[in-house]
């Protein structure tokens, strides 16, 4: 690439991917041909030669899809029109019409931000720099970096709060990471997955450890199916709570009279 600079926006990087940022940066600096496919990955090829064909491929197969990179039917030749991210220079102050690029928004989409928690977010960001005054050139990035942070927030708070299993639920790779350790596998746990979320959501139950509960019954379930076989009478001890013997028979039970001598 010669002395040819290359520069970009940290929330491109972030969000597309450092070579995907590098690509718009090279349109930008009108250096790509993207007269066909093939030009227009030659072109890259040549600008960019510490990318792997592989990566080039990538990155312009995930700006097509997000729609960086259309395609135009031009005299039955297919034209790929790669577009730039607006920039704006002057600094000015937020006013009470501002709203966010369509650019701005379809980055936050490919972070699957619920678009409620975006509008509620965004009335707060006016307000509080249309009382700041504060002039600026990057009201997008900084838009986005806001609702970023107060998504993170928002899920970190929300961690804190009992709550029953959704039946959605997965456990996070630290999870997998622990259980590693106890030698279980990934897939040798997600086994026991379904049953446990079964399990949880038929009772109802509300905690903020799911993950730690999941822990302990895959241990459980791991430990007795290398140690107790498979026998019917072993059966019973497979429940993921804490009892042994499942409602019925516990209920039935009269084992405890016994031990009484009314002698």
């Amino acid at each position: 690439m010669g002395d040819k600079k290359i520069s970009f926006s940290k929330e491109v990087a972030e969000t597309l991917g450092l070579e995907s940022a590098v690509i718009l940066d090279l349109y930008n600096q009108k250096v790509l041909d993207n007269n066909s496919y093939d030009d227009l990955f030659s072109s890259i090829e040549e600008n960019a030669k510490y990318l792997s064909a592989e990566k080039i491929k990538s990155a312009i197969d995930k700006l097509v899809k997000y729609k960086f990179i259309t395609v135009r039917e031009n005299n039955g030749k297919q034209d790929f029109v790669v577009r730039s991210a607006s920039k704006n220079t002057d600094s000015n102050s937020l006013s009470d019409e501002w709203m966010p690029s369509n650019e701005t928004y379809e980055v936050i989409a490919m972070t699957k931000i619920p678009e409620e928690f975006i509008s509620l977010k965004l009335k707060e960001f006016k307000i509080y720099w249309v009382e700041r005054g504060q002039q600026k050139n990057n009201w997008n990035s900084t838009f986005i970096d806001f609702i970023r942070r107060e998504w993170a927030k928002e899920l970190n708070s929300n961690k804190s709060i009992p709550h029953v299993i959704d039946e959605n639920w997965y456990p996070d790779d630290d999870v997998f990471d622990i259980l590693n350790l106890s030698e279980i596998t990934k897939d040798s746990a997600v086994k026991y997955l379904s049953e446990f979320i079964l399990y949880w959501k038929d009772k109802g139950a509300a905690f903020t450890t799911w993950n730690s509960k999941f822990i302990d019954h895959v241990k459980r379930r791991h430990m007795m199916n290398n140690n107790l076989g498979d026998n019917e009478e072993n059966k019973k001890y497979s429940e993921p709570g804490k009892y042994k013997q499942d409602f019925k028979t516990r209920k039935n039970d009269n084992t405890w009279a016994k031990e009484i001598n009314l002698d």
